[in-house]
């Protein structure tokens, strides 16, 4: 894609980095690799990237150290933790650490390139929102994901666990945990005593700036995530 940064892929299994680079490739998408932590953060202290594709465990330091140190090179890259063994402990601790997604190996093509193009609209959405100095919690609507989450909310009052994966037809609850975690630590959604997830008052506050940020972008507020 014309004027796009590269997409910096950081797996020490070159078959399956091979793989990556041929699916974004075929897709329109520049590409680099890094075999491990040391040789992405020396990639990406040369060049802008805006997407890293990391795999969780690696060689001389692990996934999470990296993407500590990714964001202290570039506090907006978004990095998608890659990994085998996908389970709420590692949802939650990426999540503090500032990932933007992760994905599950093995994993189908049309899910991984529908990953990158949500992983592209969220990176306009916050950077519209920051053009027009909107509150920066909105960086947690950003996700067409969690955009999807509070739109539902909103609609309907209270949506537990299992409605919300049906409502936006996600099949990986570990995957859908990791969003409503992150729109948690944020303030944006609570639990009430039935454990149902509601969207909370500043959730509400937020939606409507993030019909500014549509209206600018010129796409529709309510969003389609399956």
């Amino acid at each position: 894609m014309n004027g796009m940064n590269p997409i910096l892929i950081v797996d020490d299994d070159p078959d399956f980095c091979q793989v990556v680079i041929d699916v974004l490739t075929k897709a329109g998408f520049p590409t680099l690799r890094a075999g491990s932590g040391h040789e992405a953060l020396n990639v990406l202290r040369h060049t802008k990237c805006d997407i890293v594709l990391l795999d969780l465990v690696l060689p001389g330091m692990d996934g999470l150290e990296v993407l500590r140190r990714i964001h202290e090179l570039d506090e907006h890259a978004k990095v998608i933790l890659i990994t085998a063994f996908a389970t709420i402990e590692n949802a939650v601790n990426s999540i503090k650490m500032g990932a933007t997604e992760f994905l599950t190996k093995p994993f189908r093509i049309n899910d991984f390139t529908t990953m990158i193009h949500r992983t592209i609209e969220e990176i306009r959405f916050e950077g519209k929102a920051r053009e027009l100095n909107l509150d920066p919690l909105l960086a947690s609507l950003s996700h067409p994901i969690r955009r999807g989450i509070a739109d539902a909310l909103n609609e309907q009052e209270e949506l537990r666990l299992t409605d919300l994966m049906q409502r936006l037809s996600i099949t990986d609850h570990t995957k859908l945990t990791f969003h409503l975690k992150n729109l948690m630590e944020h303030g944006i959604i609570d639990k009430n005593r039935n454990r149902g997830y509601i969207l909370t008052q500043r959730g509400r506050m937020l939606l409507s700036g993030l019909r500014r940020i549509s209206m600018s972008l010129g796409v529709n507020g309510h969003v389609k995530v399956g």
